[in-house]
């Protein structure tokens, strides 16, 4: 009596292993780049919170720029190649999970009522990584009446 596997089963045990990774691997994706977004709206918090009390004190977003009036200078992080401020905009370029990615933070003073509001923009080839940002970056889309 033989003992062991056949080639055929062995290979039906290979395509289910196949079948199952091609169904996990893209959902890993979406968890990976979920997480690097969290990250980047935590590495663009200092900057929000800088062109906010820059322009609630100026009056104006015109002078908000990275490196002046308190706003931390550019920066790269583990997954931003650029991290930017200009006229209040906050703009970053995604790097490894987030590569292709841009997101920005667009400000709209409201000096009448002493309030900032926010909105966004993420513009990338990958769909699915777009939607992401969109959901992970909680503002309204630019364009919306804030």
């Amino acid at each position: 009596m033989e003992q062991g596997f056949t080639l055929i089963e062995l290979m039906i045990v290979i395509a289910i292993i196949a079948i199952l990774s091609s169904l996990g691997i893209p959902a890993y994706q979406g968890y990976l780049q979920k997480a690097a977004l969290t990250d980047l709206l935590q590495v663009l918090q200092p900057y929000k919170t800088a062109v906010e009390l820059c322009a609630l004190e100026k009056g104006e977003l015109n002078t908000c720029h990275s490196g002046q009036e308190g706003i931390p200078l550019p920066r790269t992080t583990r997954y931003t190649t650029e991290l930017t401020v200009n006229n209040g905009v906050i703009r970053a370029q995604g790097a490894n999970t987030l590569t292709g990615l841009t997101a920005e933070l667009i400000p709209t003073l409201q000096p009448e009522i002493g309030a900032l509001s926010w909105q966004r923009r993420c513009t990338a080839a990958n769909q699915t990584l777009q939607d992401n940002c969109e959901r992970q970056l909680r503002y309204d889309d630019v364009g919306t009446k804030p």
